[in-house]
């Protein structure tokens, strides 16, 4: 599995940095991700805007297709997103998983759920590790 303290460190600037994601696991069959939703993260329904879901689970789907390509950076190349129940403010997590490998090209699955497990949104997406 990838080191990603050093990754990390270096994202803290970046996109990831600017959501507030943090790394909650990172195992051989998945990566969990966390966020704690403020209202900074919501629409003006005042639920989490679909856009920081769908980049959360972006996010997960990249790391874990890093981590299984060897840390070969990867990019998107589709993603599919079903949002099925509103989230709120506080912690909202971000889990990822493997459906297919072929060579340099992953599909996974993520979802986004909180504290209390209710899954607010599903996405399937394909990953392709760049060339060296």
């Amino acid at each position: 599995m990838t080191h990603w303290d050093e990754i990390l460190k270096k994202s803290e600037q970046l996109y990831w940095g600017l959501l507030g994601c943090r790394l909650i696991a990172s195992e051989q069959d998945y990566i969990t991700i966390g966020l704690t939703a403020t209202p900074q993260h919501l629409n003006h329904m005042h639920i989490v805007h679909g856009g920081v879901q769908m980049s959360m689970m972006d996010q997960v789907m990249g790391m874990l297709s890093m981590a299984i390509q060897d840390g070969q950076p990867c990019v998107t190349t589709n993603m599919n997103t079903h949002f099925v129940e509103s989230m709120k403010e506080g912690e909202l997590f971000a889990t990822a998983r493997v459906l297919h490998l072929s060579g340099r090209t992953v599909t996974l699955q993520a979802e986004v759920s909180n504290a209390d497990g209710t899954v607010g949104a599903i996405s399937t997406a394909t990953f392709i590790a760049t060339r060296k």
